[in-house]
């Protein structure tokens, strides 16, 4: 999915969450975070987030997003480490890159690590479907599917959109929660928050200018899971 965050939190398909300290991959996959939607102004901009889990930090997540024009591409890099006593227990690398053209996806291609499983997911614009190969599968799908990647808002107003992991189409639920004032970085901040529904629940915020500034979910051991700008 978030795009995508790894599964860091979640559900028992999440790869890498087979211990109780673990639930990552979920979020991970899903969460690729950035400040506005594919549709947004035209310049180019590199968001750096920290993975934590309760209070410790687990990994990074950068967003950089350049725009030339109508087309913009979108490169999401994550990495996640987990260690108990120095010892690494779970691994989750995901690089994934989107082209869109005037609000529409073109093309992507995402690879992840996680924890030792390689999956590859590519998807191209053709013939009126969106035709995504995942782990050795083929769909074709509908030709306004975008990948669950929360750094474009635009997916808060889709019912079913494509896993960046595998390329498996979810189906994507919102709960408005209203509008929050919130402190980031030591700065008080308003923000709306939603709850997004795809095979698990998180918490998002987005600013005034539909900017993803906040995540939080429940990893499966009860642990909180957040990414935070860094």
């Amino acid at each position: 999915m978030l795009a995508a965050w790894p599964r860091i939190a979640l559900s028992n398909r999440s790869v890498g969450m087979r211990t109780p300290c673990l639930a990552l991959a979920a979020l991970l996959t899903s969460t690729a975070l950035y400040a506005g939607s594919a549709h947004a102004d035209p310049d180019s901009k590199t968001l750096k987030f920290a993975v934590m889990r309760n209070d410790s930090q687990i990994g990074t997540n950068t967003i950089s997003v350049a725009r030339n024009g109508q087309e913009t591409t979108v490169q999401i890099v994550t990495h996640v480490e987990v260690k108990i006593a120095y010892v690494t227990v779970y691994r989750f690398d995901q690089t994934d890159t989107e082209q869109w053209s005037d609000g529409h996806l073109l093309a992507m291609n995402a690879t992840t690590d996680d924890n030792g499983t390689v999956h590859r997911t590519n998807a191209n614009c053709r013939d009126g479907k969106v035709v995504v190969e995942g782990d050795g599968q083929i769909r074709k799908l509908a030709a306004d599917i975008i990948p669950v990647s929360l750094w474009n808002p635009v997916l808060l107003a889709q019912s079913v959109a494509f896993d960046p992991q595998d390329g498996a189409p979810v189906p994507v639920s919102v709960t408005d929660r209203g509008e929050e004032n919130l402190v980031l970085q030591g700065h008080a901040l308003h923000a709306h928050h939603y709850v997004l529904m795809t095979t698990f629940p998180q918490d998002l915020w987005y600013d005034e200018n539909q900017r993803l500034v906040k995540v939080e979910l429940k990893g499966s051991d009860g642990s909180t899971i957040r990414y935070q700008l860094d």
